[in-house]
């Protein structure tokens, strides 16, 4: 009675979860055709601006008692017409939703365009309710309540008449062989009682003790006989362990001699062994992992991909990982993952080899960030030739169009002086530019050898070299203490006195410069920037109060002969920042910058913590001012 009271239940659970499933997108599709019908008649009312023949439309909703309520809207996505009409605007979307219809709570609701010829006018909305849904399951409900009872007598009535004529019979022959089991006598009968299955079945087990008593005596009498062949196949086995054991040991040899890591793992990823090298590389012993799953020595396996190769070669497949970074020792193999197979193609063990290529991937490396390095220089060589040669042709144009201009009016000797003027200014133009060359081409001969470098000397330095600029300009320079870093000292020079040059010509007001530094981790520093996360950088910020640029231009700056202001009053070749950027990676640094128009401008550079004498470098408060 309880299986089929749990098959009739589950029978009817799934009836009503096709019911619901379908009733539901029955109602859907319902609804959806009634819009759309709706939609259709409400293209003429939307493209008239009729409201009142769109009141008219959404009354005929009044024939469906289920529409709970409508509203159309308007191309702009306002509420033109609804229904029922008394009805409060609240009780509406306020803006027109995502289209379709969807099931919200206890209601059907959604959208549907109104479209005439392709263009859309406007939106019509439509909500539900799901009662006639609900009054059907009630139905089917008692239906299945009534069949389920029904069932449940029915059952009840042929398990009662069963019982007499099955399980009664069943339980003596149950206490028959109760009695043979504890007593070992085989000389019990059950007692027979009708003729049919279970008669039969008494008679089977009746023949089955007189068989038993039969094969006892056999038994006993092979049982002499057994122990002498198990003698024999013992010495057998015995002879077939000592082969297996010189063979064990011959394949352990030729394992523990391999310069590779080898391991064997079974059909659940456990250790069958390890050889003599992965043994030393781990250190582990053998021992302690035979019969343990991989992940649970090494976790770091699950996601290093070392499990899923091994689920791969399970299925048959031969895996090679050609770039395995282990997790416990940090080197690099060229991992092979063989399935071993028996005779009739099942897997029953992995052979993983393991290849260290360590050697070899630095090497490639290496010669790759070579290789990056040349592509890089040479781009810049393309741009430098290009951008340069555009650059001196300019000043070389003036030259020759001003010279010819004084050949034609030698006897103006007013003119003439203009034109050779003219032929001046752009000679010495073209030696600006030629100094900026060569100045930037000597940044790529720089030398290796990094030396102590303490930057308030640096900057002291600099406040010499540009005492007469700084005191035309009436500039302020404040900075706290700088660090002490490993560089080159000629370079840094260039790099600072260039940006404070560049914040002291392009300022329209008395010029204020802030110098600061701090400590920060690479990941701290930005995604936008390309520095290493795992590293401690120098961060030395120069802001000034100049009348800055767009900060879309921020890239742009740093190219060489790149000028963002058209002004020639002011002096320069546009090289300085170009030459700024290449010191700073020469000392594997990044610079970057952040302006605003007429509100000033902040240069960011960072310098790796390895070129830093930490023990010179404390981030004091105290602050130097140089002011004329």
């Amino acid at each position: 009675m309880l299986t089929s009271g749990i098959v009739l239940i589950m029978t009817c659970a799934a009836f009503f979860v096709y019911e619901y499933i379908t009733a539901r997108e029955m109602l859907r599709r319902q609804i959806s055709t009634m819009s759309q019908i709706v939609a259709t008649n409400s293209t003429a009312a939307l493209a008239f601006d009729n409201q009142k023949d769109a009141s008219e439309i959404l009354n005929a909703l009044k024939a469906e008692k289920n529409i709970k309520a409508a509203a159309l809207y308007d191309e702009n996505g306002n509420l033109f017409a609804k229904y029922p009409a008394m009805t409060h605007s609240f009780y509406f979307p306020v803006h027109v939703g995502r289209l379709g219809y969807f099931f919200t709570g206890e209601y059907l609701e959604g959208f549907q365009p109104v479209e005439l010829e392709g263009v859309r006018l406007g939106t019509i909305f439509l909500r539900s309710d799901m009662q006639a849904m609900y009054n059907r399951f009630f139905l089917y409900g008692i239906i299945a309540v009534i069949f389920i009872v029904i069932s449940f007598i029915f059952a009840w009535m042929i398990s009662k008449h069963l019982q007499k004529s099955i399980s009664t019979p069943i339980l003596e022959l149950a206490d028959t062989a109760k009695i043979v089991s504890d007593e070992q006598t085989y000389s019990v009968r059950a007692h027979n009682r009708s003729n049919d299955e279970v008669g039969l079945l008494t008679d089977a087990f009746n023949h089955m003790l007189t068989r038993i008593e039969i094969q006892n005596a056999e038994i006993t009498g092979l049982n002499q006989n057994l122990e002498n062949k198990v003698r024999e196949r013992t010495r057998e086995l015995e002879n077939t362990n000592e082969a297996l054991t010189k063979q064990t040991e011959f394949s352990n040899n030729i394992l523990d001699s391999s310069v590779d890591l080898i391991a064997v793992f079974d059909t659940n990823m456990r250790f069958v062994t390890l050889n003599r090298h992965g043994e030393e590389t781990y250190k582990i012993s053998c021992e302690k992992i035979i019969g343990r799953y991989v992940a649970e020595v090494f976790p770091q396996t699950l996601e290093s991909g070392l499990v899923n190769d091994l689920k791969k070669a399970l299925q048959g497949e031969f895996v090679r990982h050609v770039n395995y970074i282990s997790g416990v020792t940090k080197r690099h193999y060229e991992n092979f993952y063989i399935p071993l197979k028996d005779k009739d193609g099942k897997v029953y063990h992995i052979l993983a080899i393991a290849h260290d290529i360590t050697d070899i991937m630095e090497a490639n490396e290496k010669l790759q960030a070579l290789n990056t390095e040349l592509e890089k220089s040479n781009r810049e060589l393309e741009q430098f030739a290009y951008v340069a040669s555009h650059d001196l042709q300019e000043p070389l144009r003036k030259i020759q169009t001003f010279t010819e201009l004084g050949e034609r009016n030698m006897d103006d000797a007013t003119v003439l002086k203009k034109y050779l003027s003219k032929v001046n200014s752009s000679a010495n133009r073209m030696t600006e530019l030629i100094k900026a060359v060569l100045n930037y081409s000597r940044l790529s001969k720089f030398e290796n050898d990094f030396v102590e470098v303490d930057l308030n000397n640096i900057l002291q330095s600099i406040y010499i070299d540009l005492e007469l600029l700084i005191h035309e300009k009436q500039g302020v320079i404040n900075s706290e203490k700088l660090p002490v870093i490993y560089g080159i000292p000629s370079q840094l020079h260039q790099l600072f006195i260039n940006l404070i040059t560049n914040s002291l010509k392009f300022s329209d007001k008395t010029p204020v410069i802030n110098i600061t530094s701090q400590y920060v981790h690479g990941s701290d520093i930005g995604d936008e920037i390309s520095v290493i996360k795992e590293r401690d950088y120098i961060q030395i910020a120069f802001s000034d109060n100049g009348i800055g640029f767009d900060q879309k231009f921020a890239e742009k700056v740093f190219s060489i002969f790149q000028r963002l202001h058209s002004d020639k009053s002011i002096a320069g070749t546009g090289i300085g920042l170009a030459i700024c950027k290449k010191i700073v990676e020469n000392h594997q640094g990044i610079i970057t910058v952040r302006s605003e128009l007429k509100k000033g401008t902040i240069f960011f550079i960072y310098l790796p913590l390895l070129h830093v004498r930490t023990g010179q470098f404390t981030n004091t408060s105290s602050t130097n001012t140089m002011a004329f």
